[in-house]
């Protein structure tokens, strides 16, 4: 018996402490249900979730031509309308990501679409790759990449539309 008195008296120690730690807790805990007006009384306000809103009509941007290189750069971190000719539609299998590229050379504007837009697209059964060849307009935060260089990440179907 003398052996189980260190485990039991762990035990009760524990118990003991934890509900100490409860009974703290209540007593510095804020009244929920209290009385409007009376001291001490919390109020509460309703809390409702707003989505960010929808991006700016393309109307009111500036527009820049998706060759306009220079322009684009000196607009990098902004919201802006770029147009021009997809020349090629490039498609990561392995990340789902779409490239839709405004020129032959790696330096070109590129706008991109990442897994999480390329199933919205899905569901609108739009097909990413039928861009390829035609005039769009794209609208967006252009980005300076110092990796892949200039792009748009393109978060919804309605930030391009089809020209031509």
């Amino acid at each position: 018996m003398k052996r189980m008195t260190g485990p039991i008296a762990a035990i009760v120690a524990a118990f003991a402490l934890g509900f100490l730690s409860h009974a703290l807790y209540e007593r510095w805990r804020a009244p929920q249900e209290a009385a409007p007006g009376a001291v001490g009384a919390s109020r509460s306000y309703p809390v409702t979730y707003v989505p960010s809103a929808d991006p700016p009509p393309p109307a009111e941007l500036p527009l820049v031509q998706a060759t306009d290189l220079r322009k684009l750069r000196q607009l990098a971190g902004t919201q802006a309308r770029v147009r021009g000719r997809v020349y090629r539609v490039g498609h990561s299998a392995r990340s789902n990501t779409y490239f839709l590229n405004f020129g032959p050379a790696r330096g070109a504007f590129t706008g991109v679409i990442f897994a999480s837009a390329a199933e919205l697209f899905e569901r609108r059964r739009i097909n990413p790759l039928s861009y390829e060849g035609r005039e769009v307009e794209i609208f967006g935060q252009i980005k300076d990449h110092p990796t892949y260089g200039l792009e748009m990440i393109l978060e919804d179907p309605s930030s391009i539309r089809v020209l031509n």
